[in-house]
């Protein structure tokens, strides 16, 4: 009879102390998923679309583990060029570690650049069906990106990533796109300062891809030259010499090439480098007639020059 009490004594005990304990768990539970370290609890869609594994699906435990399980067999379907079934991989994967960022850059990177670029080459497919199949993975990478965007917001990492692939130029760019993601990005909270410096100019950089955003990333290249000398690279001071000898651009003051390079053999080396580079980007404005001045002005000898004069007399 004794035993029988102790028993049922125990069992209350440990009743009532699960039951004060529940307000306690369920507060750490909640301030656990609030902090993003366990994952996300999974609705009743999201288990069906995990098929067999939904099991698993209630241990949160060990979904991260399943998930890179997961991720390491795609590496099987790569070798074998098989993009749906790795497709369909990573859409359970990222529902099962949704806050793993690599999981996302993965998947995107599997879609626009691996599987787009084999359907490009997919000699069985005709012309139409190759572009049409290389955008259409393309789409998918971006895709990815915004989902993961959509569940991990504030993370700039993401955002980088969709910008760097909206302004691939082998991918199907979408400049404008591109523009306004990185400045989304400088909106993100506790940036680094080294990302923000580098967001801004890529920003520039993608605006010289827009012919007719020409007076905007003239008038940006000189914001950021005058902001800081951390600014003053290449990218930012090409800019400024095409864009205010660009015809539709209003220019307040022209600057010399020693206040924008600070000497004019400093100016020349860079002009020169632009020049070899003068099919990618904006229209080289000026460009040609700058640097004959400058060849003319250090006295660069003849066979020196990238436009050397042609001699008046034949002889």
């Amino acid at each position: 009879m004794n035993k029988s009490l102790n028993i049922v004594v125990i069992i209350a005990i440990l009743g009532v102390t699960g039951w004060l304990r529940m307000p306690y768990e369920q507060k750490l539970s909640d301030e656990l998923h609030r902090l993003k370290l366990v994952p996300p609890r999974l609705s009743l869609e999201d288990r069906t679309r995990l098929k067999q594994k939904a099991f698993v699906a209630t241990y949160g435990s060990l979904r991260p583990t399943i998930a890179a399980l997961m991720s390491d067999t795609t590496s099987r379907y790569h070798s074998d060029q098989e993009w749906d079934k790795i497709e369909d991989y990573f859409s359970e994967i990222v529902l099962l570690d949704p806050y793993n960022l690599y999981y996302w850059d993965q998947a995107s990177w599997h879609m626009a650049s691996n599987a787009a670029a084999d359907k490009r080459d997919d000699e069985t497919l005709t012309e139409v069906g190759r572009q049409k199949a290389f955008k259409k993975y393309i789409q998918k990478g971006k895709d990815i990106l915004n989902q993961g965007i959509k569940i991990n917001p504030g993370q700039w990492k993401l955002l980088n990533l969709k910008a760097m692939l909206e302004a691939n130029r082998h991918r199907n760019p979408d400049y404008p796109a591109a523009v306004e993601t990185y400045r989304e990005l400088l909106e993100t909270p506790d940036l680094p300062r080294h990302i923000k410096r580098q967001t801004e100019l890529r920003i520039l950089h993608v605006m010289q891809q827009l012919p007719e955003r020409h007076q905007e990333a003239y008038d940006y290249a000189l914001e950021l030259f005058h902001r800081s000398n951390n600014y003053r690279v290449d990218t930012v001071t090409n800019e400024i010499v095409i864009g205010q000898n660009h015809p539709l651009n209003k220019v307040t003051k022209r600057m010399t090439m020693q206040e924008i390079y600070g000497s004019n053999q400093r100016a020349l080396s860079k002009l020169k480098i632009k020049w070899q580079r003068r099919d990618l980007g904006q229209k080289p404005y000026g460009l040609e007639k700058t640097i004959q001045v400058l060849e003319n002005k250090l006295r660069v000898p003849q066979d020196q020059r990238v436009f050397p004069h042609k001699p008046l007399f034949m002889k």
